[in-house]
């Protein structure tokens, strides 16, 4: 586990105690198809659960429901990835799973909106935003920009891709972009810096291939 007591300490009540929460239930309950990928493993969700919260308390602040609909989506997001690339359709994949795991276990509260921003997230935005906009009614702003909030927390870690793994003019929201500067040392942090360059170097020897998709 990569996120600290330390870590932890410098944030508020709620995203520490849903952080744990989330994280110990990542590690104890869900089946991910590549758990120890360099890219797409534990290190991965953990980093990514904690922008989720620490952007859902900003922008919409005091509404757990919202913070817990984007730590499921953190915590199940990427567990039916079947490479390290682009691999479109993993996203629906994970929403298949999300909803038969809440099924099977029907403790864990299911989120529609959970299984959408997972379906999507490795679209473009228009796709989701679109959905979005067919299916949710008056609540299709809302729900928007909970998709907006999943894809910032998810490309916030594109720094672990090296130094060109993210640009800060495609995020979506201004919390995100305030997270910038912190998420790229959390990674450096976080991130074994032999293995961080090797993964650079390969970002950079594919990246005229297009296998590695903007945020």
């Amino acid at each position: 586990m990569i996120v600290t007591d330390r870590i932890l300490e410098r944030f508020s009540e709620p995203v520490r105690r849903l952080f744990l929460k989330w994280r110990q239930f990542m590690y104890s309950a869900v089946r991910y198809n590549r758990p120890d990928s360099p890219v797409h493993g534990m290190e991965h969700y953990e980093r990514v659960l904690l922008y989720a919260l620490l952007i859902a308390e900003k922008e919409f602040p005091g509404d757990e429901t919202a913070m817990e609909i984007l730590a499921h989506a953190a915590v199940w997001h990427d567990s039916r990835r079947l490479d390290e690339y682009l691999d479109t359709g993993h996203g629906a994949r994970a929403a298949v799973y999300y909803r038969q795991f809440c099924e099977e276990n029907p403790a864990v509260v299911y989120h529609p909106e959970t299984e959408d921003l997972m379906r999507y997230h490795d679209l473009d935005d228009e796709v989701g935003n679109d959905k979005i906009h067919r299916t949710y009614g008056s609540r299709a702003e809302y729900v928007e920009q909970l998709f907006h909030i999943f894809k910032d927390a998810d490309a916030l870690d594109r720094w672990r891709l090296g130094d060109t793994g993210l640009d800060p003019k495609y995020l979506r929201t201004a919390t995100a972009r305030r997270l910038t500067d912190f998420s790229r040392q959390f990674v450096i942090e976080t991130m074994d810096a032999g293995l961080l360059a090797e993964i650079s170097g390969e970002v950079r020897r594919t990246q005229k291939e297009n296998k590695w998709k903007r945020c």
